[in-house]
């Protein structure tokens, strides 16, 4: 049963990703300013607050591509103890 939420989860933020960078894509400058803003409270988030996301290839991605969501999901993931441990 809770497989089928993680893949419902899945799906939705799949979903919301695809619908975020057809949003972007239509303004590459936007994309470019949300994945930076966003990669710089990241590393604010690690320094200031001592939150301990690493910062891999992995996150520089989701951050990169999903900006300040891709940020937000990565927090959520990290508090809920599913990833980024």
């Amino acid at each position: 049963m809770a497989k089928q939420y993680v893949e419902l989860g899945t799906l939705i933020v799949a979903l919301i990703v695809v619908w975020l960078l057809f949003a972007f894509i239509q303004n590459p400058m936007a994309l470019l300013i949300n994945s930076i803003i966003a990669f710089v409270i990241l590393l604010m988030l690690n320094t200031i607050l001592k939150v301990n996301i690493p910062i891999n290839i992995i996150t520089v991605l989701i951050v990169a591509i999903g900006g300040l969501v891709g940020l937000l999901l990565i927090i959520l993931l990290r508090f809920l103890n599913v990833a980024f441990n």
